[in-house]
């Protein structure tokens, strides 16, 4: 029969998992709601990220807690550090994503098609590094991070080139959005990077 930290540690090596689910829905409304000029989509995505900081909180509490009543092997301690650090750097996408939904202008309707592919690969590596963290035994966000930075690389390219029919605002606002997107997607590579070098909990 599992232990009390046994089953302590269970449930906090699966809050990283909800809170990668939880970033990655909040990314996909976020790029909608600039997509689609949605102020009512940016308030959600403001709630959620809200709910993700509070979860991430709550995982370095549980941690915490978890370190300074037992005694674990050291094994378990790797398990919970590697879950404080992912969900510290779950949280940071949050603060991303809010960057995403907050920003200004508005995005030329020529670009966003380019923006809504870099926003579904971000999206992609978010919820394939989830699915590691569950334990799960998918691709990994490896291949998705490899099409968020081509495609950044592509709207960058089109922005500098001599094709770019709009101004240089426009492109500005454009390019920090491509930015935040590829680095939500770098994030999320690395999060699936660390979870690959875990067995699950309990297995």
């Amino acid at each position: 029969m599992p232990t009390a930290f046994e089953k302590e540690l269970v449930t906090l090596a699966r809050r990283p998992a909800d809170l990668c689910a939880l970033v990655a829905s909040a990314l996909e409304e976020a790029t909608r709601s600039v997509l689609e000029t949605d102020h009512t989509l940016g308030g959600r995505v403001r709630e959620q990220v809200d709910a993700a900081v509070a979860l991430g909180a709550a995982c370095e509490d549980q941690a915490c807690a978890l370190l300074a009543l037992h005694t674990p092997r050291e094994v378990a301690v790797k398990a919970v550090v590697a879950a404080v650090h992912t969900a510290a750097d779950l949280t940071r996408m949050g603060g991303l994503v809010r960057e995403v939904a907050e920003a200004p202008g508005r995005v030329p309707p020529d670009a966003r098609p380019a923006l809504a592919r870099l926003g579904a690969h971000a999206v992609a590596a978010a919820r394939a590094s989830g699915e590691w963290l569950a334990g799960g035994e998918g691709a990994g966000p490896g291949e998705a991070v490899a099409l968020a930075e081509a495609a950044e690389r592509e709207l960058r390219e089109w922005v500098d080139g001599r094709d770019w029919p709009r101004g240089a605002r426009a492109a500005v606002d454009l390019v920090l959005l491509a930015a935040l997107h590829a680095r939500f997607a770098a994030a999320a590579g690395r999060i699936g990077r660390r979870a690959a070098g875990f067995a699950p909990v309990g297995a």
